[in-house]
């Protein structure tokens, strides 16, 4: 057994290969073949489950991804009562805003996803998302930026209606 000291650098991170976890960015030595233990706070409760690296050598640089307890959780529970994971599908390609693109669309600061493509006869297609609008709220929940939208979506239940705040053009 052993332990190792780190420090969380930021929240919300997404991954290239998995957009769906809202990654907890660490500096915790994770390497391959010990990663699945867990993430302690200071006060001693588990707050993520050590699940990665990314790097170009494929050995620890200094920063570490892990899987935020309550995601670990739901995936847990749905296992439990279905025997497998589902999860929402908006049907959008999606990218961040800046403040030029902010300014562009009227709004006051960038925030939200601006949706760049809209997959033909998927959901955002069925209720009329269009590429350009920019999403900045999902079932209640502010998008603050683009990486924080397909966990909101995925925990959705597939084929749930849900209300999506979106933002046309200066309207």
């Amino acid at each position: 057994n052993s332990v190792t000291a780190g420090i969380v650098s930021a929240k919300g991170r997404s991954l290239p290969d998995d957009g769906y976890v809202p990654f907890i960015q660490t500096d915790v030595a994770v390497n391959p073949g010990n990663s699945g233990g867990p993430l302690f706070n200071l006060d001693g409760e588990v707050v993520g489950i050590n699940s990665q690296i990314y790097s170009r050598t494929g050995g620890y640089q200094g920063v570490s991804f892990a899987i935020p307890i309550d995601m670990a959780m739901d995936v847990s529970g749905q296992l439990q009562a279905k025997g497998h994971v589902t999860r929402g599908r908006l049907g959008v390609g999606i990218q961040d805003m800046d403040q030029a693109l902010a300014q562009s669309f009227g709004l006051e600061a960038p925030h939200g996803a601006l949706v760049t493509s809209v997959e033909d006869g998927g959901p955002a297609d069925r209720v009329g998302i269009k590429a350009g609008d920019v999403i900045v709220s999902f079932n209640g929940h502010p998008v603050d930026a683009a990486g924080a939208l397909p966990a909101l979506v995925g925990a959705s239940a597939p084929g749930k209606t849900v209300p999506v705040e979106i933002w046309r053009g200066n309207s």
